[in-house]
């Protein structure tokens, strides 16, 4: 009986929660049954009036019960700008009204004009929906420079832009890696100048005769520099660890020179310019040879004048040292032996040289690079170093190849073309061999464009500006290169189109731009151009 007895209450107990539960869910606590009215709704609280040009992100509350629903976009007006919706997606059929909030990601607005987008906020059963417009701010624009060109205040003439051979060893540049240097297509650099070695063996010359002449069939200037003479005319009887080209043999390197100008021509390869020694004030533990200022104005003012058929360049100091040339240009002789003033920029020497100009020779630089000290710590240059860090110092380049247009020369070597730091990936360090590198587009915005034979004119900003420019004119063109060295914020140009042009494009390089062209630039009869902060931009007027 208790058993029994025991089951008979576990039933009732059961059939009377049975009964309330189901009174639960018909009825609340007055006994009148559960409001399931749909509910779905952006808190209007919430909603941001107006989202930052320089984007963001921002917390926005759903108001909803009984419902599942799901977030979508349409742009109204510009471009999308919303990044993510997080969740974008949510609710449920059996619960009543509560709150969730999405978090909402949107990208910067590049351009001044404002972006609309709307969201709509949709149940995914029921016909209840909610739609807002989320307006985002152009950005400010940048201050407009107005720029003044003047053709009729010429300066320098442009002998090229260019870059080395690899100085020793064999592995010169491919046919393909010849036309991606010196090419002017869309892919190419534009290169006009390459220099090479003259080798202190004349054993080493006929290997260059190929390289020379795949120059040649490039419209491209060939200019050779000697590292040392042959050893036996030395003081220590070596190419290498300085020492100095003895008195009495002056004579005979002279004719060595001619030798080899010689040898290129009858195997069809030209040499057109030809320097008297590779950095003379530089004692090196390689191959080199050391000059004195007296022992260079006497070479070239006694024996360099039997050199011929090519331009003679001195003294390719190793920063551009004006007394090694000095002496020489004043010497009424000696001048007369001298074409081109040559300099490097190890250490300095980027400045005005009134002399040069006043005895009408050119001044080319003929060998820099950078290459954040890698020579030295290889582990500041690998494929892993920051992108950022290697564009800063392509900045110092370009800056570096404006003082030297400003200052009036009339070339500028880069040194290795192909090299990991350089124009063109060598496989090492994470490059891609013949690839064109950050480098090589930033070089090709004065290469590919500033052609030889141009002449730089006057190009002046209206006001104090901290963008440095250069104009040249040439074929027709007229071609402005700008470089804005703000590391916070864009710049933008306004010029007048001159009445000879008709059509006006740009191109600009930065850390996320290569070469990037911009044919939109034409606003009547003016052209405007916006300059991305740390960047390079060429315009060309035709």
């Amino acid at each position: 009986m208790l058993v029994i007895r025991k089951l008979c209450v576990v039933s009732l107990i059961v059939f009377f929660s049975t009964i309330l539960f189901f009174a639960s869910c018909s009825e609340d606590d007055n006994g009148e049954e559960v409001d399931k009215t749909v509910v779905l709704s952006f808190e209007q609280s919430s909603f941001p009036e107006n989202l930052d040009a320089a984007g963001g992100s921002f917390s926005l509350e759903i108001d909803w019960a009984f419902t599942q629903w799901d977030i979508t976009t349409e742009v109204v007006k510009g471009d999308a700008f919303i990044s993510t919706i997080l969740p974008s997606e949510g609710g449920s059929i059996m619960e009543a009204e509560t709150s969730s909030f999405v978090e909402i990601t949107y990208a910067a607005n590049g351009k001044t004009t404002e972006n609309w987008q709307k969201l709509i906020l949709k149940s995914l059963k029921d016909e209840v929906s909610e739609e807002i417009v989320l307006k985002q701010s152009g950005r400010v624009a940048p201050t407009t420079t107005k720029l003044t060109l003047d053709p009729t205040v010429v300066h320098q003439t442009i002998a090229g832009f260019g870059g080395a051979n690899m100085i020793w060893g064999t592995d010169y540049l491919t046919e393909s890696e010849m036309d991606m240097a010196f090419g002017t297509g869309e892919d190419q650099l534009g290169l006009s100048i390459y220099r090479v070695r003259l080798p202190s063996n004349r054993d080493d010359w006929a290997g260059l005769v190929n390289s020379v002449k795949m120059a040649n069939s490039r419209n491209a200037k060939v200019l050779a520099s000697p590292w040392s003479p042959p050893s036996e005319w030395k003081s220590n009887n070596s190419t290498n660890g300085g020492g100095y080209l003895l008195k009495e043999h002056y004579s005979d390197f002279a004719n060595y020179i001619n030798e080899y100008i010689q040898f290129m021509a009858d195997k069809g390869a030209v040499i057109d310019a030809v320097s008297i020694q590779n950095e003379p004030d530089w004692k090196v533990d390689y191959e080199g040879c050391e000059y004195s200022v007296a022992e260079m104005y006497d070479f070239v003012r006694n024996y360099a004048g039997v050199i011929e058929n090519a331009k003679v360049v001195a003294a390719e100091s190793l920063n551009s040292n004006q007394a090694y040339t000095s002496d020489i240009l004043n010497d009424a002789t000696a001048v007369d032996n001298l074409d081109i003033v040559g300099g490097h920029l190890y250490g300095g020497g980027l400045a005005a040289y009134p002399l040069a100009h006043e005895k009408e020779k050119e001044i080319w630089m003929t060998e820099y690079l950078l290459n954040l000290n890698s020579g030295n710590v290889s582990s500041n240059w690998t494929e892993y170093t920051d992108q950022e860090t290697i564009w800063d110092e392509t900045m110092e380049m370009l800056e570096g190849i404006h003082s030297s247009m400003a200052f009036d020369w009339n070339a500028y070597i880069w040194w290795y073309i192909r090299r990991y730091y350089s124009f063109l990936g060598d496989g090492n360090n994470g490059t891609q061999r013949g690839k064109i590198l950050k480098r090589g587009y930033a070089f090709s915005q004065y290469s590919k464009f500033i052609r030889p034979g141009y002449q730089r004119i006057d190009v002046s900003p209206e006001g104090v500006s901290t963008l440095k420019m250069t104009a040249y004119s040439g074929e027709g063109n007229t071609v402005i290169v700008i470089i804005n060295p703000s590391e916070y914020s864009a710049r933008t140009i306004e010029v007048e189109l001159p009445s000879s042009a008709t059509s006006a494009v740009s191109y600009t390089t930065s850390s996320g731009l290569n070469r990037n062209l911009n044919d939109n630039i034409l606003n009547e009869d003016n052209v405007i151009v916006e300059l991305p902060k740390e960047s390079i931009t060429t315009i060309v007027l035709q």
